[in-house]
């Protein structure tokens, strides 16, 4: 008889490629000098650009496409094609919270949604990169409304890896901030719908996400205590490195650790505790 061997299988994603150069940084650095395995991309990130450069010199990095429409961020559309999207000053709306009530007061076009996110994954086809999945920008494409546009454009685009961001209830449900479980969990109810349809549709995922409690948070000590714990299965870890507080945090007012998930990632003891439990490191490109 043949033993069958039990490997946990792991994505480590970076979320926001392309946001700012200092992020640009902190990917590379994490890639190259520690255990990140994947990455998305933000179509209109100010440093799409020079994300799309260093992308180049990094073989084994999966890329996804980071669909956005929140973040204060400029749409790839020019705002007069999509009015029902941007704000007076022709920016995506700051957040997620914003976003949901426009599209439940009715003040949101869908056929703007399709037509914009259907730009930013033409933006980076365009630019060469073999695109290994789909996420977004605060999770949005798991939205009801957005859920069905995502699945089109999946379609569309022959793209069937996507980010199912069901982080298990149970999890730190004691000991986080309150307002990150609350968010959390409807978050995960949401994801739950959406993954019964990816499954449905021969979709590929992973079958634990990791990285809603903790985000903006993934300093050693959290990210380690998910590695000793992972139960058997397919993973991803969402992180959010960076090259400099300092500079990301006068430019973004979310209150991340950049530095301290970039350390996390580039950590000897991240990398002894991986190997210890024998984890397989992958990016999306490597599931079916």
């Amino acid at each position: 008889f043949f033993a069958v061997i039990r490997v946990n299988r792991l994505i480590i994603n970076a979320d926001d490629f392309g946001i700012h150069e200092a992020v640009n940084e902190g990917i590379y650095s994490a890639y190259g000098q520690g255990v990140l395995t994947s990455t998305s991309l933000l179509a209109q990130g100010p440093a799409f650009d020079d994300a799309v450069r260093m992308s180049k010199e990094c073989n084994r990095l999966g890329i996804g496409i980071h669909l956005c429409l929140v973040g204060s961020l400029p749409t790839v559309l020019s705002p007069r094609e999509v009015p029902s999207l941007v704000e007076s000053d022709g920016l995506l709306p700051d957040n997620y919270m914003t976003f949901i009530k426009r599209v439940y007061t009715g003040k949101i076009d869908f056929s703007q949604v399709y037509a914009e996110l259907s730009a930013q994954i033409e933006k980076i086809l365009d630019s060469g990169i073999r695109v290994t999945h789909i996420d977004s920008h605060q999770h949005l494409h798991v939205l009801p409304p957005v859920w069905k546009i995502t699945v089109a454009l999946m379609k569309k685009y022959g793209i069937h890896r996507v980010r199912i961001p069901r982080e298990a209830s149970t999890f730190k449900m004691l000991t986080a901030s309150p307002a990150r479980v609350f968010g959390r969990d409807g978050l995960t109810v949401l994801a739950g719908r959406a993954a019964r349809e990816a499954e449905r549709l021969g979709f590929s995922l992973t079958d634990y996400f990791w990285g809603m409690v903790d985000g903006g948070n993934m300093k050693e000590v959290n990210l380690q205590y998910i590695l000793r714990r992972l139960p058997f299965g397919i993973h991803e870890i969402m992180m959010h490195p960076g090259k400099s507080d300092d500079l990301l945090g006068h430019t973004f007012a979310w209150g991340y650790h950049w530095q301290e998930e970039l350390q996390a990632l580039v950590s000897v003891r991240t990398r002894e505790i991986i190997a210890s439990k024998k984890i397989e490191l992958i990016n999306y490109g490597d599931l079916l």
